[in-house]
């Protein structure tokens, strides 16, 4: 028996399509397999026999939705409810067995009558054992032809592993190795890799996706791929990364930081993304000096213009995603030469604020993790940033301040400008920081008390 209680909220909407058509409608896809794991369900995928489009046309101006055309070809179409609520629609010229057929793995080959649900006894039609697959927990492909149809269902097979914990089939694994994603389009594989690193600990996955090749072919950086030093070092940074969002255990302004991050699932995927390629130039920037350590000089500010060539013309990222990701990635050394320096400047501190910019909070919590994976501890570092953000807070502050005590009201005391207003009008503000003084009426009588017995030198 399918419980029905995930798609409950739903079935206002599943009546108005229903009287769209005078054929069956068809609920199919990830809200059938949602349904079955009693996940919310803000996706539906509908099909039918007839055309999927004019259905999704008629949907969008019953319902109020945009209408968002996806294929011709294959008649697919999408709706967009509230920004929120999606709903895809395909037509099919045979029966429903064979719109299932086409399908990518058998937990998505499922469907259910609408007029089943709406009755409130839908029978299953699973014609691959989808449903025996969810329950062992598998990706498993439909058919022989589902990835040669759709090559980035490979990448999609990670997705869902990551999204819903589940363990892909060796067999398809294997095929992930001899599968080209040439002529994928770059979005579609920019998408999938995204929702993949939202994931929580995607840490196995990424590293199986660099054992089958999908990887390195989606970032084609040879020397980087190869070399074993810089590629355990880089999973060992990533690995930790995750452990650190998943259980924060720093101070209270580092802690914030992370909370944000973990709120943003975007933010957190870019932030993956440069901790996986944080090092990419090490292999070409390697120098042995004459006493035997290596060196990697430049290789933060090379990696930047690498990783940025590579999400902007093969992925077709955004700018603004680039530039995060860039600018994390070519300044991730400057924190760790702050924590090392014989010492730590408020004018060093407030550079590197300026500098790093909208990275600079994603940096920190990198080179925590860069710090834990190359000496096993982040003291250091935590020091550092406790330090930077204490005073950008001050300078936050300092920013939205009016003083109480002004020139003008030294004027009006019959001050002349000159040095004098400046030591004056410090130790206002100073005053005025500590409490002493919270009236501009305070401030004036205190200078004034302070003029009459000679505080002040006049000159």
């Amino acid at each position: 028996m399918i419980n029905l209680e995930p798609i409950g909220e739903h079935e206002p909407l599943l009546e108005k399509l229903q009287s769209l058509l005078k054929t069956p409608l068809y609920l199919v896809g990830g809200g059938v397999r949602d349904l079955l794991l009693d996940r919310r369900i803000l996706d539906l995928d509908f099909a039918h026999k007839g055309s999927g489009v004019k259905t999704a046309s008629k949907a969008a101006a019953k319902l109020g939705g945009a209408f968002v055309p996806l294929s011709e070809a294959d008649d697919e179409a999408r709706v967009v409810i509230n920004k929120e609520l999606i709903l895809d629609f395909k037509g099919f010229t045979q029966s429903i067995e064979g719109d299932l057929a086409d399908r990518d793995f058998t937990i998505n080959a499922m469907a259910v009558k609408v007029s089943d649900i709406l009755e409130g006894s839908p029978d299953l039609i699973d014609p691959f054992n989808g449903l025996r697959d969810i329950k062992r927990g598998l990706i498993r492909k439909v058919g022989p032809g589902s990835i040669t149809a759709d090559p980035l269902r490979v990448l999609r097979a990670y997705r869902f592993a990551a999204q819903l914990g589940f363990e892909i089939d060796p067999a398809l694994e294997r095929e992930v190795e001899f599968t080209s994603l040439k002529n994928v389009a770059r979005e579609r594989i920019s998408y999938e890799l995204m929702l993949i690193l939202a994931q929580g600990s995607v840490y196995p996955l990424v590293n199986r996706m660099i054992i089958t090749g999908l990887l390195p072919q989606i970032f084609p950086f040879d020397e980087f791929w190869t070399d074993p030093s810089v590629r355990s070092h880089t999973l060992a940074v990533f690995c930790t990364l995750e452990r650190f969002l998943a259980y924060p255990r720093f101070h209270p302004l580092i802690t914030d930081i992370i909370a944000r991050i973990n709120t943003n699932p975007r933010r957190k995927a870019l932030l993956k993304l440069s901790a996986l390629f944080h090092d990419v130039s090490k292999p070409e920037t390697r120098m042995r000096a004459d006493d035997g350590t290596l060196h990697f000089y430049g290789h933060d500010t090379r990696g930047g213009r690498k990783i940025r060539w590579a999400l902007s013309r093969l992925l077709r990222f955004s700018n603004d995603d680039t530039d995060r990701v860039s600018e994390t990635v070519a300044r991730h050394m400057h924190l760790h030469l702050l924590a090392t320096a014989p010492e730590l400047t408020e004018r060093a501190m407030r550079r590197f604020m300026r500098n790093t910019g909208e990275a600079a909070e994603d940096i920190m919590i990198l080179d925590l993790a860069d710090g834990f994976g190359t000496a096993g501890r982040t003291r250091h570092l935590e020091h550092t940033i406790v330090k930077i953000l204490e005073l950008a807070a001050e300078d936050a502050k300092r920013a939205d301040f009016k003083p109480l005590v002004t020139g003008h009201d030294l004027i009006e005391l019959g001050l002349t400008p000159g040095p004098v207003f400046k030591e004056i009008l410090t130790e206002m503000e100073e005053l005025q920081w500590e409490r002493e003084i919270t009236t501009k009426e305070e401030g004036v009588a205190l200078v004034k008390e302070k003029l009459e017995r000679g505080e002040y030198k006049i000159d």
